[in-house]
């Protein structure tokens, strides 16, 4: 299944789309692509005998007449979770799904980056329940299970599930842990009240030192519907199945207005409280959607 959806961008399967993105978007860099597990230098010491010569520093011999090895520490692995929103209105457009398709995909792309670098990964899946979740891990048996878990996913095509996305993180703050890159995907499709649990519930995961990231997933005819013969246009609420016969022009006003209140009352909160949100528009191709995450 997520083969087949690759297929749709300029990808022929994830393996080809893991080895894009390590060798095309990196080629070059030799530090870890998120930031996990390498080796540092520490401190010099004095040679001792027994120890392997290759470690010694032969510039710093030529200067002082004196023998040191370096020491190198290894950075703790980072540990990331992938928590995403199958809420009903991820699966708009109806005739694309394209939001949770580009979400799918870019989290199966993170995990393979992550995989190559021996940092744990796992996933949760959240609508107005716990769906699904994965424990962390690194292994290649690991990542074949979490693409799996995408691809049933992607299977169940639409889900008719109200959004409980903010208050089901309330309840999971504690069980996330401490120390780990969070990544949130979602179109933050959320009413007033849940935007105020939302903030709150990334600052207290960001105050247990948890590295905090939003990923907001936006379709372009949210922000202004496609060019139609018609005066007058039909919506579907995918919430309620609830359906609205709206001007095109009050349509597209009404659009912008709520985009700019989700900026406002949302976005620019999180931002100031120093939790980044990468607003990534669907439209884009896969690999110009991970360049802006990492």
């Amino acid at each position: 299944m997520i083969e087949k959806l690759l297929k749709k961008s300029e990808y022929k399967s994830l393996e080809i789309l893991s080895k894009e993105a390590l060798e095309g978007l990196f080629h070059g860099k030799h530090k870890s692509i998120l930031h996990g597990f390498s080796s540092e230098f520490k401190e010099f010491k004095s040679y001792e005998q027994g120890e392997n010569p290759r470690n010694i520093d032969w510039k710093l011999f030529g200067k002082t007449d004196k023998l040191y090895t370096k020491t190198y520490q290894d950075e703790t692995n980072i540990k990331v979770y992938f928590i995403l929103d199958i809420s009903s209105s991820m699966y708009f457009p109806i005739d694309s799904n394209e939001k949770i398709n580009k979400a799918v995909q870019i989290v199966a792309t993170l995990s393979t980056i992550l995989q190559k670098q021996k940092d744990s990964f796992g996933v949760i899946f959240m609508s107005d329940d716990l769906t699904f979740e994965s424990k962390l891990g690194h292994s290649l048996a690991h990542l074949k299970y979490i693409y799996q878990a995408l691809e049933n996913l992607i299977a169940e095509n639409s889900i008719k599930k109200k959004t409980g996305f903010p208050d089901l993180i309330k309840d999971r703050i504690e069980s996330l842990g401490a120390k780990k890159k969070i990544y949130f995907i979602s179109d933050l499709m959320f009413s007033e009240v849940e935007n105020s649990t939302f903030i709150q519930s990334m600052l207290e995961i960001k105050a247990l030192k948890n590295e905090v990231e939003i990923l907001y997933m936006v379709d372009p005819s949210e922000i202004k519907s496609p060019n139609s013969y018609s005066n007058y246009m039909n919506i579907e609420d995918k919430e309620t199945d609830e359906i609205l016969s709206i001007h095109i022009d009050q349509f597209n006003e009404t659009l912008q207005k709520m985009h700019e209140l989700k900026f406002e009352n949302l976005i620019s909160k999180l931002t100031q409280k120093g939790i980044k949100t990468h607003l990534l528009s669907v439209e884009q191709p896969l690999i110009n959607l991970v360049k802006q995450i990492i």
